[in-house]
């Protein structure tokens, strides 16, 4: 996996906080002649949805899913959790097309980041061509979407929303899993950028 800068990543984690940052020549006596924006919003935030069913019964995934509605997800921060975020069985989402980044951080074990999952045996795979979602622990062609930083104990994963995007043409977010079923995570925060 490709390593971020963990001051930079963990500068973006502290401000989340407050919402937009920006930084301006009053900000900085040095000022670099670039300025820039960056809004950030809660995961928590954002709508989650109920997949449709179609005429078996069986969740209608993929980019055009149809939805029942918003549901509230899972959403256990600061605790050990085997599904910290989303939907254990991994069928409901979050539509996060309109964002560029994902910043989630992880305290305590392994975060398994789970979205586009695109049919009813979605899982993901090693070759991306058979893989009906992408998660940051198939290794190999989705190093390109993960990177992640690690210093004391701490992981701060930033997931490339704006390649998703790009490849793929949509970005749902299913679920924040532990490593694997019988594991748990913690997370801290979980920051999107737009």
């Amino acid at each position: 996996m490709k390593k971020t800068n963990f001051f930079y990543a963990a500068a973006i984690a502290l401000v989340s906080t407050f919402g937009m940052t920006s930084c301006s020549v009053e900000d900085n006596p040095n000022p670099d002649p670039i300025q820039y924006v960056v809004e950030q919003v809660s995961l928590h935030d954002v709508p989650f949805y109920s997949v449709n069913k179609n005429a078996d019964g069986d969740a209608a995934f993929g980019p055009n899913a149809k939805t029942y509605g918003e549901i509230a997800p899972a959403w256990e921060f600061n605790v050990p959790s085997s599904t910290p975020y989303g939907d254990p069985s991994v069928n409901n989402f979050a539509d996060l097309s309109a964002y560029t980044k994902l910043i989630v951080v992880a305290t305590e074990g392994t975060p398994r980041i789970m979205l586009n999952r695109d049919c009813v045996e979605g899982q993901g795979n090693a070759v991306e061509e058979e893989a009906h979602m992408i998660v940051n622990t198939v290794s190999g062609w989705n190093d390109k979407y993960f990177t992640v930083e690690e210093n004391d104990g701490v992981s701060i994963w930033t997931v490339d929303l704006a390649q998703i995007l790009k490849d793929k043409g949509w970005v749902h977010l299913n679920a924040i899993k532990g490593l694997s079923w019988d594991k748990q995570v913690t997370l801290s925060s979980a920051i999107l950028e737009k």
